[in-house]
Formats: structure tokens, C-alpha cells, sequence
């Protein structure tokens, strides 16, 4: 087949050194908000096997157990960092190890059409902004595409295989016990082998998804606490939007948020919709990855709590799949302009992958390495195994030093119960037999003590202070 936008030379090369460039962001990478949290389950996993926190003691009893949470992403985490060990480079190993199958089933599925499609797949992948931004944060979205993009992929066989709806049903369901997101797999599935009436296909998927995803419910039954999942449910902060139609129908309005949130996401949404614009007549509307892809879209529509920037990736593989795709096999019935301005606008995509790792790399020397900020902190708490209050990455190196609580739990019982002023905060941990107070000047999701709050307040004196935290102990006298 010839070239339709660049020599397959050019695109072997481009590709490579933008892997490496991707290779040198995961250095030092900095913290984010969820590798903590998320760390913090799985660690509790492996200690006394059951997932709880400590960080958000008090907070809908889940000191005591979580039923509510990202099933079988924390059970990977836990496993993985029960072998590596709890730090913030460990825990964002399963983000990279699913991000790269992500980008390997996309090149063998897009070897069913050409050469030049299976580069330019791969490199819309790998260059994507959000990809370059995410894929080490230890977040379940890339294990949830990925067991999505599997599922798809057993429906969506070669044209001389027949579908394997089973284990397309159970991808899809793991890709739900993944994020509860991962539904839409489940009803995308669903949907295209409906509407290709392949009825025995469609029970066959139906029954194995079903059941897979009902293994959610599985530590909660065998507890006898059905009535405090659905109460954490409930109560959850990040349900709380599902469940008011006002917050919701504001939810769906910005819905194209998540799309075109920034650069991120902009760029390729951006190329998707001119690739539908262009070829809209050319188009084959029962082509099964676009079908599924308007049942992804629409039932996340309809499903979504948030529309976070962060959902993005559960449909990267398709609007990279489905652009590369349509450029090659379309562009050249074209007028010659538009291969002309595509050649510009991939030009462009390069230069925005370019620099969102120019971002990347500035904010992983910016912000500060965690363990070993950590570690300095502790040098100023000499006592050990007392109650601290302190930002939630707090937890990486230190959770067996101290019996830690999290600044952001008292962040949201302020969203609970209203305004908590700084004495009142400290006047809390003095009651609950708090040794140390720890701000976070990042204001990583955290209740702000700011930098310039008074070097006294109440019972608690500053005896440390630097660019990023301070460090508050409590005085055993009167001043």
C-alpha cells in the first residue's frame, strides 16, 4: 500500500525518540493526590487483610473496612507493592504496565488494515497528552481501558474469527470491578452484538459479565454488610453528584469537558472530529468499533458522577484506533489540501506531546521528591507511633512510624459540616491526643493551615517550616 501521510521511515523514528522522552518523565516522578490514597488501601490489604484507611479515620467507618472502592485495581497494587515495596515509584507501576498493554493491543489491532495505520495508531497513542500526563499516577483509569480494550477486542476479531463473547464478558467485567466506570464496557458490549443480533452472543456476554461483576459485592456478603456498602455508597464524596437530578443534569451539560478539558485532551479530540467531518460521507456507520465507540460515549454520558479530565483515557484507545484508522484508508480520496493540512495538524500534535513533556519534566524537578521530604519531616518528630495529622503522601515511608490521619480528612468533614477555623482544628487534634500537625502548602486536596498562620495556636508551637509543609508539636505546657 503506498504512503498516504508519511514514510513509514519517519514515523519509526518520531516514535521512537517521543517513547524515550515519555521513558524520561517517569523519573522522579512527581506525587499525586490518589498515589497516596490509593497506596494506603492496598497496604492495609496486605497488613490485615481487608482494605481500610487510617487517613480518613472517622470517616463512614472506613477505619473499620471500605466495601466501596476500585476492587481489583487495589488487589494489582497490593500485590505489586507488596513484592516492591510501598513508595511512590511502586505505586505507579500498574498505570505504566497497563498504559503499554493499552498501546500494544492498539498495534495489533490495527494490523488488520496497513502498516502506515499501525504507526500512526501507535503514535497518536504514545503522543497523547493525556497518556504523557497520567500514566504514572496510580489511578485505575489505563487498568480499566485496558481490560475494556481486551473485551473489545474479543468481540472485534479478525474477519475470519469468530467473537468470544464469554471472555469478552468477563474483560468487561473485570474492567468494572477495575473502576465501576468500566460498566460502559459492559453496556458497549452489550449493544454492539445487539445490534448485530447475534442473540446467542449477546446471552453468552450478558451472563459472564454479570457474573463477574458481581464478585463486587462478594467481601460485603460474606461480612453480612450489604446495608454499609450501600451507606458508603451513598455517602461517598465522589457520588454525591449521581445522586441530586440537578447535580446530575449539570454533570451531563459538561460532559464535553472531559474532551476538551485542555491541550490534554484537545488535540486528539480535536483530530477525531475533523476526521468525522471530513469522511462523513465516506464513513461506515456499522463498522463495529465505531458502534461501540457511540455506546461508549453515550452510556458514560448517561452513567458519569464527574466530569474529570481523568475519564479521558477510558476512551483513548478508540479515538486514536478510529483517527488513524479513517485518515489512511480516507485521505486518499480526498482533495490534496487535506493531506496537506494533516501532515500540519500531526506536525502540531507532535508539538503539543512535546510540550506537555517539557510540563512534566519541570514539575518532577519543581515539586519535591516524597520520601525523601518525608523523611525529613520525621527527623523534627522524634516521637514515634503517636497520632500525627498530615497530608495524605505523608504515608509513603512513614505509615508504620506514626498513626497518621489525613489533612483532607478534615477537608471534607469542612464540605460536612461547614467552616472549620484554624483553632478549632487544633483544639480537635489536641483532643485526640495529636502529636504533630503537618501542614501542606501544595494544597494536595488538603485543609489549608497556612504558611503564614501564627507560630502558636493553642496547645501546638512551630518547630519546622520549609517550601512545602510546616510542622506544628504539641507544647505538654501553658506558654
Amino acid at each position: 500500500m503506498p504512503v498516504i501521510l508519511f514514510p513509514l521511515r519517519t514515523y519509526q523514528i518520531a516514535l521512537f525518540l517521543l517513547f524515550i522522552a515519555l521513558l524520561g518523565t517517569f523519573y522522579h516522578r512527581a506525587e499525586h493526590f490518589d498515589d497516596a490514597w490509593f497506596a494506603e488501601q492496598s497496604f492495609w490489604l496486605v497488613k490485615d487483610g481487608k482494605v481500610r484507611s487510617e487517613l480518613f479515620r472517622g470517616y463512614n467507618g472506613w477505619e473499620n473496612r471500605i466495601y466501596v472502592f476500585h476492587k481489583l485495581f487495589i488487589y494489582a497494587g497490593a500485590l505489586i507493592m507488596s513484592v516492591g515495596g510501598f513508595s511512590v515509584a511502586v505505586s505507579k507501576l500498574i498505570g505504566i504496565l497497563f498504559g503499554g498493554l493499552g498501546g500494544w493491543l492498539i498495534w495489533q489491532y490495527s494490523a488488520r488494515f496497513s502498516r502506515e495505520t499501525q504507526w500512526l495508531s501507535l503514535g497518536l497513542y504514545v503522543g497523547c497528552g493525556a497518556l504523557i500526563r497520567h500514566i504514572c499516577v496510580n489511578r485505575p483509569e489505563f487498568m480499566c481501558m485496558a481490560l475494556g480494550l481486551l473485551s473489545y477486542l474479543a468481540i472485534d476479531r479478525s474477519p475470519t474469527k469468530q467473537p468470544m463473547p464469554v471472555l469478552a464478558g468477563v474483560f468487561a467485567g473485570l474492567a468494572a470491578l477495575t473502576h465501576l466506570n468500566g460498566v460502559i464496557y459492559l453496556l458497549a458490549g452489550f449493544g454492539l452484538l445487539f445490534t448485530q443480533r447475534k442473540w446467542q452472543a449477546v446471552f453468552s456476554f450478558g451472563l459472564a459479565s454479570g457474573l463477574t461483576l458481581s464478585f463486587y459485592l462478594l467481601d460485603a456478603v460474606l461480612d453480612g454488610s450489604l446495608d454499609v456498602m450501600l451507606m458508603q455508597f451513598r455517602s461517598d464524596p465522589a457520588t454525591q453528584q449521581n445522586l441530586n437530578w440537578l447535580d446530575k443534569l449539570s454533570v451531563m451539560a459538561n460532559y464535553h469537558q472531559i474532551f476538551f478539558h485542555n491541550h490534554n485532551e484537545f488535540a486528539l479530540t480535536v483530530l477525531f472530529l475533523l476526521c468525522l467531518i471530513a469522511f462523513r460521507r465516506r464513513i461506515q456507520r456499522s463498522e463495529p468499533v465505531f458502534v461501540y465507540t457511540l455506546f461508549l460515549f453515550f452510556s458514560f454520558w448517561v452513567l458519569t458522577k464527574s466530569a474529570t479530565y481523568l475519564y479521558f483515557i477510558l476512551f483513548l484507545p478508540w479515538l486514536v484506533m478510529l483517527t488513524a484508522n479513517w485518515a489512511i484508508r480516507y485521505l486518499p480520496e480526498q482533495p490534496g489540501w487535506q493531506r496537506k493540512t494533516a501532515r500540519v495538524l500531526l506536525a502540531l500534535y507532535g508539538v503539543v506531546a512535546i510540550f506537555q513533556i517539557g510540563n512534566t519534566i519541570i514539575e518532577n524537578r519543581t515539586l519535591p521528591d516524597v520520601d525523601t521530604q518525608n523523611a525529613l519531616l520525621a527527623k523534627h518528630m522524634p516521637r514515634q507511633h503517636t497520632n500525627v495529622i498530615a497530608p495524605i503522601e505523608f504515608f509513603f515511608g512513614q505509615i508504620e512510624n506514626y498513626r497518621i490521619r489525613g489533612l483532607t480528612y478534615y477537608y471534607l468533614l469542612q464540605q460536612k459540616q461547614g467552616t472549620i477555623t484554624l483553632p478549632a482544628l487544633f483544639q480537635l487534634a489536641e483532643q485526640e491526643d495529636v502529636e504533630y500537625v503537618i501542614s501542606d502548602h501544595r494544597l494536595n486536596g488538603s485543609y489549608d493551615i497556612p504558611p503564614g498562620a501564627p507560630a502558636r495556636i493553642g496547645a501546638y508551637q512551630r518547630v519546622y517550616q520549609d517550601k512545602w509543609n510546616s510542622i506544628y508539636t504539641r507544647q505538654r505546657t501553658k506558654p
